[in-house]
Order: C-alpha cells, then sequence, then structure tokens
C-alpha cells in the first residue's frame, strides 16, 4: 500500500441499526476498489469483514473491523461497527477514531432505533455525519419517505446529493446532483429541483461562495461541492446518499462522495491533558507524534493487537514512545505496524497524522491509552463508555476451573471496556455485568473457543440483613464432660435493637458488659465478645447478618478448672441464636435508587412497571428532547434482568443506573420464603 499524507486520508464510521447492511456495504467497497478480488455476501459467509467465530455464526457484526481501501489517490479508513445495542461500547470506540459516520438506513424500514442513537452519539461528539439509504432494491423500498422520515427526525440539514433512479425490483442507479449526467427525462424536473435544494444548503458552506450566489445565482460543479465540504465538515449538512450493497448499485458514486465532500483530518485540533501539569493542551496534526488506542484484540496466541489513531505527527514501525493512560507511565516499543481488510494485515513502515494503524505486542498498553513522544507528553481524554445495566452471578461449569473463568473474562476486559467484574464480599460471588444478555450470552461463546474454558451465569444473590424487634433476656450455658479437663461456660445476655446504630463499625452492633461481683472473670470477656460478633455475623434467622443489636453481658457462672475461652464462646454463640429467635427477628432487604431515561411516551408504562416491582416512585423530571428521567426506590430483589425490560419495552431507548440506599423490613411472606429456602440448603449440606 502507498504512503498517503494527512490530506489524503479519510477516517469513515459506518454505523446505524442492525440489518441495515453496513457490512455488505463495505463488502462491495473492497470489491469495487479492487481490495478484494470477489464480492463477498454475508448471509452466504464469504466476507471478508466478520471473521469471527461468533459473527460467522450469528451472522452478525460482534465488535469493530478495519475495511482499508485506496480511491482517487487516497486512502480511506473504513471502520464497520455492529448495529446491535449490546455492542454499543464497539460504536463508540469507532466513532471517536473516525472524522466522520455514515450512518445507514433501510430504505424499506426508514429511521429506526439505533439510527437515533447514532446520530445522536455524533450530534454529542459535534462528528460529521451522513445517510445511505440502502436496499434500494427492495420491495417496500421507498426513497422519498425514507428521506421525509430523516428530515422529520433530524431536521433540514438533511439534503440528498443523491437520487435514486427506479425503485424495488426497477432500481437501475444513481444521479449525483453535483453533475447531474445521464438523467432520465421523467426525472429532470425532479433532479433540478433537488439540485436546487442542494446549492442553496452548499453555498451557505463558504462565505465567498455565498456571496458570488448571492450576486450571481448559479455557480460552478466545484464551487457546489467546496461549499459542501465546508456545510458538512461543519455539521451544517447532512447529505444523503443512495444505493443498494448486495446489487452493488451506487457503491463507486459512494466512494467518490467520500474522497471529494467528507472531511479529511488536516484541521482537527485535539485537545488532552499535559501529565506533568495536569493543564489542558491542544495538538494539531503538524505537532510532534501522539495517538490514541481506541480498540484492542486479544488472542490467546498472538497476545493483544492495539488500533491507534494516530492524532499528530509521523508514527514509526520501530521507534520507542511513552505510553500515558490511567496508572500508566512508561515505554512501549513498536514492533511493526500494519493495517487491515477485515483479519488480513498489510504492512506498513510510517503512519501519518490522522491515519489508523494496528500493531501488535504492547507490554502494558490498552484501550484509550495514550502514545507519544517522550519530549512532548499529551494524554488523551478516555472514551465515555456506558456502563453495563445486566449484573449475573458468574462461575465456572466444572469445579476447580473458576480462576480460570475468572481470567479469561478479565483477558477479555482488555479487549471490552463494557464488561465488569466484581468480587461481592458480602454474598462471596463473583458478578459480570455487560450491556444485555446477547453481550454476556457471546462472552461466554469468545471465552470458551479462546480460552478453553466454560463460564456459567445465575441469578445473583441478594445480601439481605436480619434484625430484631424486641428485647430478651437470655441463658447459654455450654457444658460438657470427658475425662480429664471439662468444658464449661455460663452467660447471661441482654439482646435488645439498637435504635441509634453506626453501620460502619459491626454492623450497627454493640457489646458491653455490666458484670457485678466476678460471676464471669474479665478474662474471658474478650472471648464472650467475639463469639457474640461472630454469631451475629453468621445469621440465625437465614444465614444473613444480623444488624442493629446490643448485646450486654450482665451476670453467668464459671468453674474453676473447666472454664475456657472456647467454652465462654460456645456459650455466648447459644445465647445469641436463642436471644435472636426469640426476639422478634425480621429480614430486612436492600433498597436502591433507580435512575431511569426514558421517552416520554412510555413513562407510564416504565412506572407501571415499577409498581409491580414493589418500587416506589419519587418523582419525574423533563429532561428535554422528548426525554423524562424517573427516580424510584426498589428492592434489589426487584432489579433481576431489568435491564433487559427496560430495553424491551422501550425498544432499546431506556437507559438507568442504581444505587444503595438503605434496608427496609421485607414483607413477611416474601422474607418466608428466603428463610425456607435457607433451611433447605442446610439440610442437603
Amino acid at each position: 500500500m502507498k504512503e498517503y499524507t494527512t490530506s489524503n486520508i479519510r477516517n469513515v464510521a459506518v454505523v446505524g441499526h442492525g440489518k441495515t447492511g453496513k457490512t455488505s456495504l463495505l463488502e462491495a467497497v473492497l470489491f469495487n476498489s479492487g481490495a478484494s478480488k470477489r464480492l463477498g455476501k454475508v448471509d452466504d459467509g464469504t466476507g471478508v469483514l466478520d471473521y469471527e467465530a461468533e459473527e460467522e455464526k450469528r451472522k452478525m457484526t460482534i465488535s469493530d473491523s478495519l475495511a482499508v481501501t485506496e480511491w482517487k489517490n487516497s486512502k480511506i479508513n473504513f471502520i464497520d461497527t455492529p448495529g446491535y445495542p449490546d455492542f454499543v461500547g464497539e460504536v463508540l470506540g469507532g466513532l471517536s477514531a473516525a472524522d466522520s459516520a455514515l450512518i445507514m438506513v433501510s430504505a424499506p424500514a426508514g429511521v429506526e432505533v439505533e439510527t437515533e442513537k447514532t446520530f445522536a452519539v455524533c450530534e454529542e461528539l459535534k462528528l460529521p455525519r451522513a445517510f445511505f439509504i440502502n436496499k434500494m432494491d427492495r420491495e417496500h423500498a421507498n426513497f422519498h419517505k425514507c428521506l421525509e422520515d430523516l428530515q422529520a427526525k433530524f431536521g433540514n440539514k438533511v439534503v440528498p446529493v443523491q437520487i435514486p433512479i427506479g425503485a424495488e425490483a426497477s432500481f437501475s442507479g444513481i444521479i449525483d446532483l453535483t453533475n447531474r449526467k445521464d438523467v432520465p427525462a421523467e426525472l429532470e424536473d425532479e433532479v433540478e429541483e433537488a439540485h436546487m435544494a442542494m446549492v442553496d444548503v452548499a453555498a451557505e458552506g463558504d462565505e465567498e461562495i455565498m456571496e458570488k450566489y448571492l450576486e450571481e445565482g448559479e455557480l460552478t460543479d466545484a464551487e457546489v461541492i467546496k461549499g459542501l465540504v465546508g456545510a458538512i465538515k461543519n455539521c451544517d449538512l447532512f447529505p444523503v446518499f443512495v444505493g443498494s450493497a448486495l446489487q452493488n448499485i451506487g457503491i463507486k458514486e459512494l466512494l467518490d462522495a467520500v474522497v471529494d465532500k467528507l472531511p479529511a483530518p488536516d484541521t482537527k485540533t485535539y485537545t488532552g491533558i499535559n501529565p506533568k501539569n495536569d493543564e489542558p493542551v491542544e495538538r494539531k496534526v503538524t505537532d510532534p507524534f501522539s495517538g490514541q488506542i481506541w480498540k484492542t484484540m486479544v488472542d490467546p496466541f498472538v497476545g493483544r493487537m492495539s488500533y491507534i489513531r494516530v492524532i499528530s505527527g509521523d508514527m514509526k514501525a520501530d521507534a520507542q514512545y511513552q505510553l500515558l493512560g490511567e496508572g500508566k507511565d512508561g515505554q512501549e516499543r513498536i514492533s511493526g505496524l500494519f493495517t487491515m481488510q477485515g483479519k488480513k494485515q498489510i504492512n506498513l513502515t510510517v503512519a501519518h497524522a490522522g491515519d489508523i494503524v494496528v500493531t501488535s505486542k504492547l507490554a502494558n498498553a490498552g484501550t484509550c491509552d495514550t502514545l507519544c513522544e517522550k519530549n512532548a507528553q499529551i494524554r488523551y481524554e478516555k472514551v465515555n463508555y456506558p456502563e453495563p445495566m445486566l449484573a449475573m452471578a458468574v462461575s465456572s461449569v466444572k469445579k476447580g476451573e473458576e480462576d480460570k473463568v475468572i481470567g479469561a473474562i478479565r483477558r477479555q476486559q482488555d479487549e471490552d471496556p463494557t464488561i465488569k467484574l466484581v468480587k461481592d464480599p458480602a454474598t462471596k460471588q463473583t458478578i459480570l455485568s455487560g450491556v444485555g444478555e446477547v453481550h454476556l450470552d457471546i462472552l461466554g461463546d469468545k471465552i470458551q473457543r479462546k480460552f478453553g474454558v466454560k463460564m456459567v451465569l445465575g441469578e445473583p444473590r441478594v445480601d439481605y440483613r436480619e434484625t430484631i424487634r424486641k428485647s430478651v433476656e437470655v441463658q447459654g450455658k455450654h457444658k460438657k464432660q470427658s475425662g480429664g479437663h471439662g468444658q464449661y461456660g455460663d452467660v447471661w445476655l441482654k439482646i435488645s435493637p439498637n435504635k441509634d446504630p453506626n453501620p460502619e463499625v459491626n454492623n450497627g452492633n454493640v457489646w458491653s458488659e455490666s458484670i457485678f461481683g466476678g460471676s464471669v472473670p474479665r478474662n474471658f470477656f474478650p472471648a464472650v465478645e467475639k463469639g457474640t460478633y461472630e454469631s451475629l455475623a453468621q445469621g440465625v434467622l437465614a444465614g444473613f447478618p444480623v444488624v442493629n443489636v446490643l448485646v450486654n453481658l450482665y451476670d453467668g457462672s464459671y468453674h474453676a478448672v473447666d472454664s475456657s475461652e472456647a467454652a465462654f464462646k460456645m456459650a455466648t454463640s447459644i445465647a445469641i441464636k436463642k436471644g435472636v429467635l426469640a426476639a422478634s427477628p425480621i429480614l430486612l432487604e436492600p433498597i436502591d435508587e433507580v435512575t431511569i431515561l426514558v421517552p416520554d411516551n412510555y413513562m407510564g408504562d416504565i412506572i407501571g412497571n415499577l409498581n409491580s416491582r414493589r418500587g416506589r416512585v419519587l418523582g419525574t423530571d423533563p429532561k428535554g428532547k422528548g426525554m423524562t428521567e424517573i427516580k424510584a426506590h426498589v428492592p434489589a430483589s426487584e432489579l433481576y434482568k431489568y435491564a433487559t425490560d427496560l430495553r424491551s419495552q422501550t425498544q432499546g431507548r431506556g437507559s438507568y443506573s442504581v444505587k444503595f440506599i438503605r434496608y427496609d423490613t421485607m414483607p413477611e411472606k416474601l422474607a418466608e420464603k428466603i428463610i425456607e429456602e435457607h433451611k433447605a440448603e442446610k439440610e442437603k449440606d
């Protein structure tokens, strides 16, 4: 591959709803540009881009892939992104590396959920974007209806720069509104009207062109293109292209448009942080080398493959650079550079600013880390990945392979920043969180294929608590004679609710003594105290910690020979268990505050669902753009798989976050069920 300078590079992330033909379009791009010898088809498994086993099995894109090609003396780095919402992390990574986005739309379906969501992300990133209306050859394909749908959703900045010739079975080609070549007679009026609408917008993209247009009323094709480039770069115009990927119609015209109309990286300025003083610092393409890793691929044999956006300067294939990231500060040796067409590697010796390249075997680098010259350090901001919403307990299918499963998942975290893995100290479970069920299902397939281990997912245990509602006085006596020294410990405890607990200390439990006259010698007090806290921590009703209890040792007896610390500890345990059961014990359940962001028209359904989960809605707050925030307190046990239900109820438009608030008394019938389950487990053991 030739060496390309910054002005001859284009970086385009292809995004949109699933099944709109993103991968098929790029297969056609590679074929038409001569990068591949045949037109690959996703459904036939003959494509270049969806090469991972999980992608071939499901006929869907799961992770970003790079489709680099050459066209009109330019290099185009297309990034193929998933359309399924579980893989939003891949979409965000791909957009962070691009200079523009091509949003795919199905001509029969029009605007869909992920069309809106990806457009909103581009809007937030201030990323230039264009639309490609695909599948014009399909039944019910209607260009004008689709265009009206786009303009209704995204405004009058959506302007066609191409229009189709025919539709459905009669779709035969496209007309470029810039040059207007080979226009059928029946389309002349439509083409002229669309051309004038496009010129009106293009004129606003450049002040000089606007002045000429106002004075003379017309522009040359070159001036129109120049105006379009300016308007697209400034996000004042979202051009609409059209075609059929499977029929290979409109692909060469799209490539022309990408080179001629979409922005190059040469005018872009990036902002980062100077790691020496934490002050903001800027980088232009002409500054010393800096780049950011936007994607990591993990291979058990090759190791890490790091996808890097070169932001400034030149990156060389045999060089050493400074690595900067969260808690990272060291050197990395680059052992080679290459670019990718799917899994095919093409070696490079240098990459200029704006380019996207791949290197392997970096020792410590991860996704979002920065590489830069040691004497011109900068650290770029991390991509703001969404918090995973679906939490599951993870373990191994085979006993003894738990550590292998956890290790494999941790290696996949290098590849997928939307995976979260934590050990719950209270329930002793390892909790795996992901974006959705398909996300976690595919993660399981990946670690089995790559690392030979199989994980199993289940419902996480809820961290309940136990407490008491009344005061009791109770005796615990441990007496055993077995030849020689016996065992003797005898305690009287007053056990009562702690009405002003400090939950940060011993779960709100407080031990004290008020022994008078030496009925229990002082040297046994530590054993009684330790026995109290240990017994309460083990639970009495259902094996959950007892909280917010006052325990006072006020009497007892001892034996001069047979008493010991162990005997008094045992006596204390007997008293605690007996006393808690006598003190009107109850179960407490954790209550979470849930903050949900949903479209206004789904608000009633969401509130109804929260009520069915024993939730208490605290209020609603309009957030603009047709969205409302709902706050509610919901028992943690009722939130299992809420992420799946929320997605289903809102067609993927809703999101939520959770934080623990407090413990509340659990309804008696539900508590009885938990207690019975605990008894059944004990009997099994």
